[in-house]
């Protein structure tokens, strides 16, 4: 069919060159039959290469659903979701108890504030991060219930730790081992932190004075007292009331006289009452 050709010349726009070829008959009557049997074998060629792309895809993006799906099955039997919401409440206890101290103490309350950055912890890790603030938390609120923070009144201070003039007014320079708290006469003066009466009566200057044993080598005492509220070996509580302000003993007036003694030396309270 295809031995007998037709010849074709081609002439530019001058005239002058022309070139002839020689192609089958067939082709040049059936054009358009071979045209379309062309695009249809394109079309065919281009449907199969897209369905090819496509399961190939498909494969790869159920594959990676599969993948996601197993880990979320995994990281959902890791997780104890009883233990983390008993850590969660038992923080946010924490939490609560560690404001009530330090509100008790006339302190600010701890609040967790905005902040970022790029660390992080694989979700799996929930049940040991809660677990770890937990812990930490506990331990926070056992140092703070036993080390004395805040004020044990909330009168004006009215003399510093360290050297003054006399306040009896001699003109002379004397040191002062604790901190006064203007006040009136039975007014409410609490402990600052948990521990155990290691003295309570009348001790020369202070008059009438409290003495508390606290944890970790500290001691608080509280001064000039009109009245003693706790006897010796008592166990008290942070925020307790030991007794009531009074001018007892070496006094110019009713005050609070308060000192803080870190194994039995005297240091300046005020590193303790403002955090």
């Amino acid at each position: 069919m295809l031995k007998h050709k037709t010849s074709v010349l081609f002439i530019n726009n001058s005239g002058k060159e022309k070139k002839a070829i020689r192609v089958p008959t067939t082709l040049l009557v059936s054009w358009r039959k071979y045209l379309a049997v062309t695009l249809a074998l394109i079309i065919v060629l281009c449907a199969s290469l897209c369905f090819l792309i496509f399961k190939k895809t498909s494969s790869f993006y159920s594959l990676v659903y599969k993948n996601r799906l197993e880990h979320a099955n995994r990281i959902k039997n890791e997780i104890d979701v009883d233990k983390v919401k008993a850590s969660f409440k038992s923080i946010d206890r924490h939490m609560q108890q560690i404001n009530q101290l330090l509100t008790e103490r006339g302190l600010s309350k701890l609040a967790l504030e905005n902040a970022g950055g790029p660390e992080t912890f694989d979700i799996t890790d929930i049940n040991e991060v809660a677990a770890f603030y937990e812990t930490e938390l506990g331990k926070a609120e056992d140092v703070i219930r036993h080390t004395p923070i805040g004020r044990p009144h909330p009168g004006d201070q009215t003399s510093g730790f360290g050297h003054r003039y006399n306040p009896f007014g001699s003109g002379s320079v004397e040191s002062h081992s604790g901190l006064d708290f203007r006040g009136a006469i039975g007014e409410t003066v609490k402990t600052t932190a948990d521990g155990v009466v290691a003295f309570a009566g009348t001790k020369g200057g202070y008059g009438n004075c409290v003495i508390v044993q606290h944890q970790n080598g500290f001691q608080t005492l509280y001064g000039h007292l009109s009245k003693i509220n706790v006897t010796q070996h008592q166990k008290i509580k942070s925020g307790e009331k030991i007794g009531e302000v009074g001018s007892t003993g070496r006094s110019t007036g009713p005050h609070l006289h308060y000192e803080v003694l870190i194994n039995g030396v005297r240091t300046d309270p005020s590193r303790f009452t403002k955090l």
